[in-house]
């Protein structure tokens, strides 16, 4: 089973759905209880493995199919973001102009790349909001740098959840020893296959150093890191 069928899939919308509370702690919560959804079910699937091997049916792509979003200038926030989602969910995040516009797209499994889709709409409009919330009346490089602060933040606190559900996951004494070893090896060739893809297919240039106003992504990342982000169990 992919790391993100369908039935995970529905089950991330769901909670985010319920989601819909103007808290941003409730918010975030719904977040981190998405995320961890998704972590979980790709330990299970790779544990699960018989092999290292890629899943044939999900292989890797350059995402061109599907961008996050299409514009003729993608706000710097918005590929922070992007970043943080990707490498968090098995993905790389890049930009690539395409006629006119520039499109903000993920390298990766099929999988991994819809749950950061889904993640991806969703945060965007809470980050949005809480740039509205803590600065009325700033200017717009104040909004560009707040909504930086925030979702380095967040990515960074959602990064997280895949440590502690890993911890929950090889504590359970159900786990066969053989396959806690083997989970490791595992991701660790799943990475190394994106990043060979992206070595390969894409000739991806040193990404520019972001200027921003120092005090509003400060501001940005403390109001992130005050985002209470708990792990819930996700058995099912």
């Amino acid at each position: 089973m992919p790391p993100s069928s369908p039935d995970i899939l529905a089950r991330v919308r769901k909670l985010l759905a319920l989601a819909g509370s103007p808290n941003v702690h409730e918010a975030a919560a719904a977040a981190a209880a998405a995320q961890a959804l998704v972590v979980r079910h790709r330990l299970e699937a790779l544990l699960a493995a018989e092999s290292l091997a890629d899943d044939p049916d999900d292989p890797i792509t350059d995402g061109r199919e599907a961008p996050l979003e299409s514009a003729r200038r993608i706000r710097k926030w918005k590929v922070a973001l992007a970043m943080g989602l990707a490498e968090a969910n098995g993905c790389v995040a890049y930009t690539a102009p395409v006629g006119d516009e520039t499109q903000l797209l993920l390298v990766g499994r099929a999988s991994d790349r819809a749950a950061v889709i889904e993640l991806w709409a969703w945060l965007v409009t809470r980050i949005e909001w809480l740039s509205a919330t803590h600065g009325p009346g700033k200017p717009r490089d104040w909004h560009e740098a707040f909504r930086i602060g925030a979702a380095e933040a967040i990515a960074t606190r959602l990064a997280a959840v895949e440590a502690a559900v890993e911890a929950e996951v090889t504590a359970d004494p159900a786990r066969s020893p053989a396959a806690l070893v083997r989970l490791e090896p595992a991701r660790a060739a799943r990475a190394t296959a994106v990043d060979a893809f992206v070595d390969r297919h894409l000739r991806l240039g040193k990404g520019r150093t972001l200027r921003v106003d120092g005090r509003a992504l400060e501001r940005g990342r403390q109001a992130g890191a005050e985002v209470v982000l708990p792990t819930p169990r996700t058995r099912r």
